[in-house]
């Protein structure tokens, strides 16, 4: 036999609600005391103010949410703008990276091999979207820390490729997004709604060789 009281919380609390008036109006024929009756409609009030407080808390931390990932958000893609003008800025030492936390830059001489990319293992990717309309992606041996992820040997950059949808059974489907230098690279989504996107990405070598792909992970951006 099924509850009569509602599973929902805000149907529980218009059902507590219908059902104290009901009882205000009819309980003293049915034995009920002003003093239990009285109670009954306290509980219910009391349980509606609960729920009308809960869900102004969480309105709030829903745009508390937004604030804190529209504002970390424009810092990073300004720290990205300065990290870049200070990678190429030329009396920069690969010292300065290192306090600065930025990438230093591969400086191993390239390998005579033509075929050497072929042997680098594939890169990892991380994927952030905690930013709407934005998927951040990490790649490298190390993506889930920047700070220990420089390029292997013999690379000078990563290709990386998108599908929407997820991950396709038709490699036709997979497009480039960008060949980046610099682990992480930005997927600005110009989707109208929700959408799930996959992601992999190989190494370039020195020689533009490209390496093996690594493997695909994927996400779902909100709008």
């Amino acid at each position: 036999m099924s509850d009569y009281i509602p599973g929902s919380d805000t149907e529980k609390a218009i059902w507590l609600n219908q059902f104290s008036n009901w009882l205000l109006a009819n309980g003293a024929t049915h034995g009920f005391t002003v003093d239990e009756v009285n109670a009954m409609r306290a509980a219910a009030t009391v349980a509606m103010d609960a729920l009308t407080d809960m869900e102004t808390a969480r309105a709030a931390a829903r745009a508390a949410t937004a604030t804190k990932n529209d504002a970390m958000g424009a810092a990073v893609a300004l720290a990205r703008e300065d990290a870049q003008r200070l990678q190429s800025w030329p009396t920069t030492t690969d010292a300065d990276r290192a306090d600065a936390g930025i990438t230093i830059p591969d400086s191993t001489p390239t390998s005579a091999d033509a075929d050497a990319i072929l042997s680098v293992a594939a890169p990892l990717i991380l994927l952030d979207f905690s930013v709407r309309r934005q998927v951040t992606i990490h790649w490298g041996p190390n993506p889930s820390n920047e700070q220990q992820n420089g390029r292997p040997a013999g690379v000078i950059g990563c290709q990386v490729e998108y599908a929407l949808g997820g991950i396709p059974a038709d490699e036709n489907v997979w497009r480039v997004l960008e060949t980046d230098t610099d682990s992480p690279c930005i997927h600005s989504v110009s989707e109208t709604a929700p959408t799930t996107i996959a992601y992999r990405a190989r190494y370039v070598g020195k020689n533009l060789k490209l390496g093996p792909y690594g493997d695909p992970a994927e996400c779902t951006v909100t709008l």
